[in-house]
């Protein structure tokens, strides 16, 4: 998930190292050739795909000419990342101009609609998060289902990378993220504490944590009610039987009812629900936070950051399958572009590409899907991730969940996790609201 929002910063972060990677990413637009696209509407279509001309020829050749458009929300932490695999395209067609476009991320699927509905758009969106059924019913999206259909590498990336809608072949995700347990060593080995491995274990670790003595915080996770809030829940709610066709009630108050001790103890700081992913990676930063869930996506940021010792480990697991949403940013062809053999060159050399995964591995820790990269030493020799690639293969679970029909659902279950953690709500009654919200708002 991408996606975090950049809201209050830990002391020693300078704005510039305000953390995200999916969701809710605010500020100014950074890095070479991107354009903050704060104005109206009719300045956003003004934008989109400017300057654009028809490629020739259906075979791309380094005199191929032209400009490419691509949409993104990296922020001034990521963007390099962005900018450094774009180069992979441009060396290889140094004649065509690709101009990076910043728009915030929480605010993409409505400009992209609003662009679709004007026939307009950008050539490429980098989109990861769970707007993208809706999108695709406004018109957003070309498919690619020719393109991928005789693109030799195809067979290297496993189906959950490959979104399809009316079984045609549309969005294609190069890595992928999620979210894992990060743990401050110095604080666990003060302690005298290991990283829980499951659901049982966890409450009397924290308590350890609290009861030290030390002013440590046990636990940093997202309690915003959003869809990161849905997000950082679900490794819970699935791990006591939770799904979107079956709201379990029992289930959801048994995972309300920890998230509930750790707040109500003061495990969980009640400010938990205004956290974004980025403001819990933030606060883990500060360096007395034992526990963190977040994703692979800090693993570049925390080696630019953090001074203290940390590690990583898989999440708890429940008496049930916990899952764990697979995310990562995808490439979309835009529906009305005008250099679509372009835009398929830029997908190809840049997230599709294993040089343009290993940048987006060592600038962010994403996990490449490609099945020919999985024993890299960059890919295995990386103790950080190693536990996130364990997760993948053990518990990785669709994003956005139910292929995107369950958004308003989602939000039912953001809210009342939220509610909980604020002390709003109590466990029985969120878990109850929640069941009869999933129930009337999934509609499969």
């Amino acid at each position: 998930m991408r996606e975090s929002g950049d809201g209050s910063r830990a002391a020693g972060l300078g704005a510039g190292d305000r953390l995200s990677r999916r969701q809710l990413l605010k500020g100014a637009a950074y890095g070479a050739g991107s354009l903050a696209l704060a104005g109206g509407v009719g300045d956003l279509l003004a934008a989109c795909g400017s300057g654009s001309t028809s490629s020739s020829a259906t075979t791309l050749s380094p005199d191929t000419s032209g400009s490419l458009t691509v949409w993104h929300y990296s922020t001034s932490n990521d963007v390099k990342t962005v900018q450094d695999y774009t180069a992979l395209f441009t060396k290889k067609y140094p004649k065509v101009k690709v101009n990076l476009q910043y728009v915030e991320f929480s605010e993409t699927p409505k400009r992209a609609i609003a662009a679709a509905a004007a026939k307009s758009g950008p050539d490429v969106y980098i989109y990861g998060g769970n707007e993208v059924n809706a999108m695709y019913k406004a018109g957003t999206f070309r498919s690619v289902d020719s393109q991928w259909s005789s693109y030799p590498d195809k067979g290297q990336f496993p189906d959950g990378v490959i979104t399809k809608f009316g079984g045609k072949v549309y969005g294609l995700k190069g890595y992928v993220n999620l979210t894992g347990l990060w743990y401050n060593k110095d604080i666990t080995d003060a302690v005298g504490v290991q990283p829980p491995k499951t659901f049982d274990d966890v409450t009397s670790i924290f308590a350890k944590v609290a009861a030290s003595g030390k002013k440590y915080t046990p636990v940093a996770l997202t309690g915003q009610p959003t869809d990161q809030g849905d997000w950082t829940a679900w490794p819970w709610l699935s791990g006591f039987g939770f799904s979107y066709p079956n709201p379990d009630q029992a289930a959801i108050q048994n995972a309300f009812s920890l998230v509930d001790e750790w707040a109500r103890k003061g495990y969980l700081p009640k400010e938990a629900v205004t956290w974004g992913q980025a403001e819990s990676f933030t606060r883990f930063a500060v360096g007395d936070v034992a526990f963190m869930e977040n994703g692979n996506w800090n693993i570049g940021p925390a080696k630019r950051n953090i001074k203290f010792n940390y590690a990583t480990a898989p999440l708890p697991t429940g008496p049930k399958k916990s899952g764990l949403f697979l995310g990562g940013e995808a490439l979309w062809m835009g529906n009305f572009t005008k250099v679509p053999e372009i835009a398929w060159g830029y997908m190809q050399e840049t997230l599709l590409s294993k040089p343009g995964l290993l940048i987006a591995l060592a600038g962010a820790g994403t996990i490449p899907a490609r099945a020919d990269m999985a024993n890299l030493p960059e890919v295995t020799g990386n103790t950080l991730l190693t536990p996130y690639i364990q997760e993948v293969k053990e518990r990785g679970s669709e994003y956005p969940p139910e292929g995107g029909t369950a958004i308003a659902a989602q939000a039912i279950v953001a809210q009342n996790w939220s509610a909980v953690i604020a002390g709003q709500k109590s466990p029985a009654q969120a878990a109850k609201d929640t069941a009869d919200g999933v129930k009337a708002n999934f509609h499969s």
